[in-house]
């Protein structure tokens, strides 16, 4: 039971009279005696017993009787019963008179005091006759009603007792000084306050306690002077409370004095060590030690403080961005000011953030961040002290932008502009046109080639436009605007830029090749050769071109040793061999001829040219009249079963054998065999009469007629109106009306089932039902067309449905399309298709070691333009990655990132940051993401994936500010809505995250 000490030294001393009384009485004066010791021993339910047992014996109104009533009363009030406060009450009204009546209130307040009901002890002292206490009872008393006042938040009444106990000394005179200075504080009677704190604080049990709030009144009252000579009074004060709190007081004050220096020392011993902090203190003590040099300290203060949810966030964010941008950290100062030119309340600090914040996009090549952050500081401050050199800013940003559709379209739709303008402008187009070229979009890349060229001031970029112009010419087949374009090049004054000259030499060789002027061909590609040298990617492919020429020219030794150099190049080398083997044909060293045919066979297996290689070993013999060896050469070709366009050849120059060895049944065979399997092969008008002869010979000369009306029947000109009608059918695909090409071609295929025109016109059905993306049934008749191995366009139908199974996620059946492709190209164009698509399924089916195969078979042989080299670079640094092998993936994306400045260059770079990641190279990680902004801005998923890490690489370097503004621009700006969502996400999860850590640090602090 719970038990309270509720003695005074009143009710003791009459005791002890009392006691000597009640000696003499028998058992009446024991039991009072008794009940006497009892109370004085504690043991109040005895006591109670024993009064109440002597209050049935003693009858009267005897001094002992009340006496015995109040015990009564005062046991029932320790032992909390119900009717201790009745019994009491009873009292008074039964005793008024006595002495014991005018002091229960007192006792009874000091009792609930005790108890720590203040309630309660407020009621009974309240009803004190204090006049009838002695001085010491009074203090007590007042004391503690003030304090029973205070606790139940009565300021002003608790205040009256301290006043009236504080300047009387004893025990609670220092006590009752304290809580009126404090109250007095808490009311704002500052004077009032400082003059009973520091009375309070001369007595040891407050002088440690007491100065915290001394300081606290003199910051209240701005009297910054004398607070800060008070602090530097108590400096040797021992167990000094709240001391980091003076500290703090101490740094406001020296802050306010613009004395930050001072601030600065006090704000350290505040924040050291504080795991949750208040922003407003962080912010002040960055300002503190950004005003004294102190860098570092005033860049941690203002990250803690800094945010755009209001001035505080905004006044730090504003100057951790001037911090960052002192040392040369301007990506992270990019973030801060982002955050800082929101604060509208304070324009003079949004106007400096958006101009230094569009100044550093500038400088970090970020041009569409600084167009529009340069448009909008013009338009909303026309009057800055800025203003001049935003325009010029402008200007430059239209030079450097690497988004090219905002600077065209901008410059475009103005009025007038000067030469800066038109120099961007014209950089802007060539870079979109080498864009849309390198996504093999060659209408789009004209039509910006075009556009920069109406601009030339730069003549970089004009000789790169045309080169490029020759290029798209090029592919386009229109050879003579091809060379026209490269020639142009070599017409622009001054220009000397030797690489560039070079490609263009190189073009302009191909493009008169292309169009049989092989004496001008021949001169450019020697030119090449002569100024290029043997590491050029394209040097060895030039010197074929030139063996070429040569040969065409017919100065078959200057072919010989050129083919013979070009052969010792990985790129090509059997078609060099090849070749070298036939102008040995030519000038009669069979035997050096065979030997250079049977090296393609044996070295190059899979080699495009094996198939003439065969032919042309069997021709030798043909030629030498070993009429028998060449039947078995021929019919080593023809039973191969690969499709060839020397197989009609084959078959014609191994019937011309047998009849020769005058086995003229077979020789009939193979003719027939030609007009069944090629019957629209032009090789067909010439058989006809060895045809008849052989027939004759054999004794068949009746069957004759029959293959005569076969020929007549498949030959084009034998029905005009069907012929007419295909024409028109195929007419509608090349108009590019695609459902009535659909229509009409079905229409022809259904009338002439039988013409040797169906299948392709079912190839212009496949490919207007690909254009209407009707992929279904494209697929379908690819199909059947595929099954066509002699059909002219057979290339282009395997190329289509490798193109369209990969496109549908069909991996497994894409890559034995692509590798009928690879096996049947004829042209470097079709190689490189065949091979990336080879090594992208590998990739989307994790056969990595499959994908670095076909990566380098791309570099080798198959670099039809920059951006076949990039993505075979890439390819190779993802299969890396795949098998674990970090190193290798980081060299190889180095290695793209070397050559690639197109999307190739900017998956490269986010990868490389993000395997620096993983491997915690957070440094490292940093320097390639925000690089990859700025080198790579035009590609904006890469961009928005990038900033994406980068909120988590600040996370992993707990800079939680830098990681919500890396998230808030992605947010604000990325146009990518995939990338906009999982930046909410983050951001959320982080704000999340924060708020739980604040809860936990302040905890932890309360416990502590």
């Amino acid at each position: 039971m719970k038990r309270s000490i509720f003695i005074t030294a009143l009710v003791f001393g009459w005791i002890a009279s009392s006691a000597q009384e009640m000696y003499s009485q028998q058992k009446v004066e024991r039991l009072y005696k008794t009940g006497i010791e009892l109370i004085e021993k504690r043991e109040f339910g005895a006591a109670k017993k024993t009064f109440q047992e002597f209050l049935l014996l003693q009858k009267g109104n005897d001094s002992r009787t009340i006496e015995a009533e109040y015990f009564n009363a005062f046991c029932a009030l320790n032992l909390y019963h119900q009717d201790g406060e009745k019994l009491v009450s009873d009292f008074i009204l039964a005793h008024a008179e006595n002495p014991r009546a005018a002091s229960i209130y007192y006792d009874l307040g000091n009792f609930f005091y005790a108890e720590k009901n203040y309630g309660k002890a407020v009621d009974y002292f309240s009803k004190v006759d204090f006049s009838a206490l002695t001085g010491t009872q009074i203090n007590i008393g007042r004391f503690k009603w003030g304090y029973s006042l205070f606790n139940n938040k009565k300021l002003s009444e608790s205040l009256d007792q301290f006043n009236f106990v504080k300047t009387s000394g004893g025990q609670f005179g220092p006590a009752s000084s304290y809580y009126a200075g404090f109250i007095e504080y808490s009311q704002g009677s500052y004077e009032s306050a400082l003059s009973d704190l520091k009375r309070a604080g001369e007595n040891e049990s407050y002088s440690s306690i007491v100065p915290y709030l001394i300081c606290s009144t003199y910051f209240k009252q701005k009297k910054y002077d004398e607070l800060l000579s008070f602090i530097n009074s108590i400096r040797s004060t021992n167990d000094l409370s709240n001391s980091t709190d003076i500290a703090l007081l101490g740094a406001e004050a020296s802050f306010e004095k613009q004395d930050y220096k001072k601030a600065y020392e006090g704000y350290s011993k505040f924040l050291e060590g504080k795991a949750t902090l208040e922003r407003g203190v962080l912010s002040r003590a960055g300002y503190s030690a950004f005003s004294i040099g102190k860098d570092d300290d005033a860049l941690g203060y203002f990250k803690g403080a800094a945010s755009n949810k209001d001035s505080i966030g905004f006044y730090s964010s504003y100057y951790l961005g001037a911090l960052y941008l002192k040392k040369n950290q301007k990506p992270l100062a990019l973030n801060a000011f982002e955050s800082a030119k929101k604060f509208v309340a304070d324009k003079r600090i949004a106007e400096e953030s958006l101009y230094q914040f569009s100044k550093i996009a500038f400088d970090l090549d970020r041009g569409d961040v600084a167009l529009d952050g340069l448009e909008s500081f013009i338009k909303l401050y026309p009057k800055s002290d800025h203003l001049t050199e935003a325009k010029e800013l402008l200007s430059q940003a239209y030079v450097t932008t690497n988004n090219y559709d905002k600077a065209i379209n901008y410059i475009e739709a103005l009025d007038g502009h000067g030469d800066a303008l038109d120099k961007a402008y014209q950089k802007a187009c060539f870079l979109k046109g080498v864009e849309f070229f390198n996504k093999e979009n060659y209408e789009q890349a004209k039509i910006y080639f075009i556009k920069s060229l109406k601009r030339p001031l730069n003549n970089n970029y004009k000789a790169e436009a045309l080169f490029w112009m020759g290029e798209v010419h090029s592919i386009e087949k229109n050879n003579d605007l091809a060379i026209e374009s490269y020639r142009d090049v070599f017409q622009i004054s001054s220009y000397s830029d030797s690489e560039v000259l070079l490609k263009a030499r190189y073009g302009l060789g191909y493009a008169y090749f292309n169009s049989d002027q092989f004496e001008k061909a021949l001169f450019n590609f020697k030119e090449y050769v002569v100024k290029s040298n043997q590491q050029n990617s394209n040097y060895g492919d030039a010197t074929l071109r030139l063996a070429d020429c040569y040969y065409v020219a017919k100065q078959y030794s200057d072919a010989l040793t050129s083919y013979n150099k070009a052969a010792g190049f990985k790129f090509d080398a059997d078609y060099a061999v090849l070749q070298a083997g036939n102008i040995c044909s030519i000038l009669g060293n069979f035997n050096e001829a065979k030997l250079n045919f049977e090296t393609v066979i044996k070295k190059y297996p899979s080699s495009r040219f094996l198939d003439e290689a065969m032919f042309q070993i069997a021709q030798l013999d043909f030629e030498q009249g070993n009429y028998a060896v060449a039947v078995s050469e021929f019919s080593k070709l023809i039973d191969s079963g690969k499709p060839s366009k020397f197989i009609p050849y084959a078959y014609v120059r191994r019937a011309s054998s047998y009849h020769n060895l005058k086995a003229f049944d077979k020789t009939a065979t193979d003719y027939i065999s030609v007009l069944d399997l090629f019957p629209t092969h032009p090789v067909v008008n010439d058989i006809l009469l060895p045809l008849q002869e052989a027939l004759t010979n054999a004794g068949r000369a009746s069957e004759f007629d029959k293959y005569l009306a076969q020929v007549k029947s498949t030959n084009p000109n034998a029905k005009g109106v069907e012929s007419a009608e295909f024409e028109s059918s195929k007419g509608f695909y090349f108009n590019q009306d695609y459902s009535k090409a659909i229509q009409a071609l079905g229409s022809y295929v259904s009338s002439y089932p039988e013409s040797p025109r169906v299948d392709e016109a079912n190839y212009y059905r496949a490919e207007s039902f690909y254009r209407l993306k009707d992929v279904a049934k494209a697929l379908d008749i690819y199909g059947e067309l595929s099954a066509r191995s002699n059909f002219s366009l057979a290339n282009k139908v395997i190329g289509r449905i490798a193109e369209l199974e990969f496109k549908k996620s069909n991996y497994e059946r894409a890559i034995p399309a692509f590798i009928k492709l690879y096996k049947a190209a004829s042209t470097k164009k079709e190689l490189f298709s065949a091979w990336s698509g080879l090594m992208e399924s590998h990739y989307q089916l994790t056969n990595y070691d499959s994908v670095i195969f076909y990566a380098h078979l791309i570099l080798e042989k198959a670099k039809v333009n920059a951006g076949a080299e990039n993505k075979a670079s890439l390819y190779l640094g993802k299969a890396a990655l795949g098998k674990g092998e970090l190193e290798n993936a980081k060299d190889e994306f180095l290695n793209t990132l070397n050559n690639a400045q197109d999307e190739y260059g900017a998956e490269a770079k986010y990868l490389l940051g993000e395997l620096q990641f993983a491997k915690k190279e957070y440094k490292e990680c940093y320097q390639t993401l925000t690089s990859l902004n700025t080198d790579f801005s035009g590609y904006p998923l890469w961009r928005g994936k990038a900033y994406l890490l980068l909120a988590d690489y600040f996370v992993a370097v707990d800079d939680s500010f830098n990681a919500r503004a890396s998230l808030q621009s992605l947010i604000d700006n990325t146009p990518i809505q995939s990338i906009k969502e999982k930046a909410k996400d983050k951001l959320k999860q982080l704000e999340e995250n924060d708020s739980k850590k604040l809860v936990r640090d302040t905890v932890f602090n309360k416990k502590n």
